[in-house]
């Protein structure tokens, strides 16, 4: 019960955003730079496991279509925009939509809240609805795209704990639509519900083994084989500080994925850390290299993660709708 109430607060975590309309596309749509009261800005609270696309509808019905209706814009068939033209921006920067939104924060702003603690709340963005950024960004996206790519990512996680996608490809197609519409309305008891089936406990599983606890039949080849897991670590050259923080671009991001196991082989059970993660990922054999973690911080959910926190608990407590983790390193010595 402990463990499902941390999980049911991570899982509300939002972030608020302060949306603005990119003036070039005010021009186009209502012939002016300045958008009529009370449509300059729009807010909206956005969870951190979840993404862009899903707050599109939302914005559409709440804040640009009464804006255009006011301002007496024609439309065609009642459309004027299509949910696959409106895309979002970020100092300049195209946001990937396919990443979830907390795991967008942590690499854009969290540089300069590890640096400083001090986070951009509201997070200000630019709404655009013209000239879709082609070459950086998937193109349509589409609340149904993005459930189709989020099923591609839980299969994904699937294979990597187990081997298969045994797990997932064995669930009803009620099972399968529940997940996605719990994601999507942001329910927790819909999602969890499901969840709980295809993404074991890992944590608690291997100190039961390790305390010769294990249920009867319940042999390792049972546990999962890995932890799905990216790390993304900003490269050197962009660890200045200064206005640069203020002009990171996701590209800039080296992200590193490899099969994590729950415990150090041939270590009689001890259980890996974010740190050994860190070094299988980035394959860092030096020992002089814990001296650079501890010049970094591990950003998972926005929270700054202790680098000596078993993976598996991790795994079990600050995972993304998609049963990845995703952490963020950034290097915080100035």
């Amino acid at each position: 019960m402990a463990q499902r109430a941390a999980v049911n607060k991570v899982w509300n975590g939002m972030i608020p955003i302060e949306l603005q309309l990119a003036p070039p596309d005010a021009i186009e749509l209502l012939a002016s730079a300045v958008l009529p009261d009370p449509f300059q800005t729009f807010f909206l609270l956005v969870p951190r496991i979840s993404y862009l696309p899903f707050a599109v509808n939302r914005i559409k019905e709440q804040w640009l279509d009464p804006m255009l209706e006011l301002s007496g814009v024609r439309t065609v068939d009642g459309k004027v925009l299509k949910e696959s033209d409106i895309w979002f921006e970020y100092n300049g920067q195209p946001l990937k939509w396919h990443y979830p939104a907390g795991l967008l924060y942590d690499m854009l702003v969290g540089n300069g809240v590890a640096r400083n603690g001090e986070p951009e709340l509201p997070w200000s963005l630019t709404l655009h609805v013209r000239k879709f950024p082609v070459g950086k960004l998937i193109p349509a996206p589409s609340t149904q795209l993005m459930r189709d790519m989020f099923m591609a990512m839980i299969k994904e996680a699937d294979f990597i704990r187990f081997g298969s996608t045994k797990r997932v490809m064995d669930l009803a197609k009620s099972d399968q639509m529940q997940l996605l519409d719990g994601l999507e309305a942001h329910s927790f008891e819909k999602y969890f519900a499901i969840h709980s089936i295809i993404a074991p406990i890992h944590y608690e599983a291997i100190l039961a083994q390790q305390q010769q606890q294990t249920p009867p039949g319940k042999s390792r080849s049972q546990l999962p084989k890995a932890i799905p897991l990216r790390f993304y670590m900003l490269s050197s050259a962009q660890e200045d500080g200064g206005k640069e923080a203020a002009k990171l671009d996701i590209s800039q991001f080296h992200v590193s994925q490899l099969p994590v196991p729950l415990v150090k082989e041939g270590s009689n059970e001890q259980l890996l850390t974010v740190t050994d993660a860190f070094k299988l990922c980035y394959e860092i054999t030096d020992p002089s290299s814990n001296a650079f973690v501890s010049k970094c911080a591990c950003l998972c959910q926005g929270i700054s993660v202790p680098w000596d926190t078993p993976i598996a608990w991790l795994a079990d407590n600050l995972f993304y709708a998609d049963c990845f983790l995703h952490l963020v390193v950034i290097h915080t010595a100035m």
